[in-house]
Parts: C-alpha cells; sequence; structure tokens
C-alpha cells in the first residue's frame, strides 16, 4: 500500500512537511472516561487468545477501543478498512485501519475527518510516517470537501502501546508520551479530548 511507502523524507519532500516530538497532551486536564463493563470483558477475553498478528491485534483489542469512544459519542462516525484514495499522482492512496469522522450515521465517508489509527504488529514507530501520510490526506480531503480542519490527529498502534500524532501547520507533531492499554481510562481519556475538539 502506498502509503505504508512513505518515509518522513518523502513527506518532507513532496510535501512540505516537517516533523518534531513534542508532550502533546502534557499540559492538559484529561476527561473523565469511565470505562464499560463491556470493553473490559472484552479486553480480557481477547489476551487469552493467541494475538500474533497485526490483523488479531486490531480486531480483538483496538476495534473495542475505538468501539467504546463511539458508544461514549453518538456524533462520531468509524470506518475500518476503507479505501481512502485521495491522490495516485503522489501515492496518497491506500486503507487505513481506522478513519473517524465528525459526522454521524452516515454510510459514505464525509468530512471533517478529525482522526486517524493505525494499527502495527510490532512496535508503533514502524507506522508513524505511514500515519502522517493518512493524516496530510485527511486534511486535504476535508479541504476538497469545503470543510477545512487546521489540525488531524492521529494514533499509531500495537494494541498495547499507543503514540499520538498531531498533523499543524505543516508540522507532524509526535508525542513524547507512550499511553498503554493497562490504563484504559488516559488512553481513553486522549481519545475522548482529540473527539471533544471537534463537537459541533
Amino acid at each position: 500500500m502506498p502509503y505504508s511507502d512513505f518515509t518522513f523524507a518523502k513527506l518532507k519532500r513532496n510535501f512540505g512537511l516537517e516533523q518534531e516530538d513534542v508532550h502533546l497532551f502534557q499540559a492538559v486536564i484529561l476527561p473523565n472516561f469511565e470505562v464499560s463493563q463491556h470493553l473490559l470483558t472484552d479486553i480480557a477475553e481477547a489476551q487469552d487468545m493467541p494475538l500474533l498478528s497485526e490483523k488479531a491485534k486490531s480486531e480483538m483489542l483496538i476495534s473495542p477501543i475505538i468501539k467504546e469512544l463511539k458508544r461514549h459519542n453518538k456524533h462520531i462516525s468509524i470506518y475500518s478498512g476503507y479505501a481512502f484514495n485521495i491522490d495516485s499522482k503522489n501515492d496518497l492512496v491506500g486503507t487505513p485501519d481506522f478513519i473517524i469522522s465528525a459526522k454521524p450515521k452516515i454510510v459514505e465517508l464525509q468530512s471533517p475527518i478529525f482522526c486517524l489509527v493505525e494499527s502495527k504488529n510490532r512496535i508503533p514507530d514502524e507506522g508513524f510516517a505511514q500515519c502522517a501520510a493518512e493524516m496530510y490526506a485527511a486534511y486535504l480531503f476535508n479541504e476538497q470537501n469545503n470543510e477545512p480542519y487546521p489540525t488531524i490527529y492521529g494514533a499509531v498502534t500495537n494494541a498495547f502501546e499507543w503514540v499520538f500524532l498531531k498533523l499543524e501547520n505543516n508540522t507532524v507533531w509526535i508525542d513524547k508520551n507512550r499511553y498503554f492499554l493497562n490504563d484504559l481510562p488516559k488512553l481513553l481519556g486522549i481519545l475522548q479530548l482529540i473527539t471533544d475538539s471537534y463537537k459541533t
């Protein structure tokens, strides 16, 4: 998939994007997120299964977390495995693992997209450039559909460890902090904070 072929050098060369490391959420107060028993049961059951592939982790651990976010936010839509082909000439084509839109109950993907989640089997760092390319494509998609947003978020995770990214002012900011499956209130608090910034 072309999104996965991107490096930060290619992102800078093709689109003028810079990369910076920063503490994205250090100075903010996270929303209080009450994790449901439904999610806790899903996670416990998943951890008794062999999670040896990216697909298994995505289906058994990552997807339930994204669904939990949706339970608390009826105004968003979640797309999994959606072909997101924005600009074939510049290789902005492929299928992000999860796309989150601020439009509720829609079948066809619509702007504004505000967050993408990319799963990896080993370490999240392997997906930073890929996720950044998807975030830039989302930025263009919103502009093309007359709903521009200055900030797009992303997350890369191997299900157990999550790293968040933010695209703003032609810079991809990568969070220096890591968030973990064994602290679901904090992890979902970050996802809720991102979602809250796009409530209409």
